[in-house]
């Protein structure tokens, strides 16, 4: 049980250690507009990898489970989606746009280094956080029982 109590704090440790030795990499190299670009980088990948892959990663093994057992009717596969795909579709639709009418502005964020390391550091730290600790499964579990409650067949809620 101890073991399991560490491990959210040494995978936080690890993407802030990770963080701060990118930033000084990328300031070495690009300058210090890498302050500003890294850390923008990496809220956009924290934020957008929440929106698509936490739904999908988390409350799609739950709504299987449950439609399985029958405790849940099957349309709750087409809510749990929904966000996701939507944020797909808005963020292809945004730089397809930038890319249109900025291609200057598009070239010049696919070339830069720290928004796309801050990018995909976002990105990697949401896809670990499932992985932290029972707390954020918990948490998890209870938004799920509390935005999809209307999908449960009988009162029984959860497993």
């Amino acid at each position: 049980m101890a073991q399991l109590l560490l491990v959210k704090p040494v995978m936080q440790a690890l993407i802030g250690i990770l963080f701060c030795v990118l930033l000084g990499v990328m300031v070495k190299m690009q300058g210090w507009f890498a302050l500003l670009w890294l850390p923008l980088g990496f809220a956009i990948g924290l934020f957008a990898a929440a929106q698509i892959a936490l739904p999908i990663m988390l409350g799609m093994p739950r709504a299987i489970r449950l439609v399985s057992r029958g405790a849940m009717r099957p349309g709750v596969y087409a809510r749990l989606l929904a966000i996701p795909i939507l944020w797909l579709v808005a963020v292809s639709g945004m730089l397809f746009l930038v890319g249109f009418f900025w291609p200057s502005l598009a070239a010049r964020v696919e070339g830069n280094d720290a928004f796309n390391i801050g990018t995909w550091l976002g990105i990697f730290a949401i896809l670990l956080s499932p992985l932290s600790s029972k707390k954020s499964r918990s948490d998890f579990r209870e938004d799920f029982d509390r935005s999809y409650g209307q999908f449960y067949t009988s009162s029984n809620r959860g497993d």
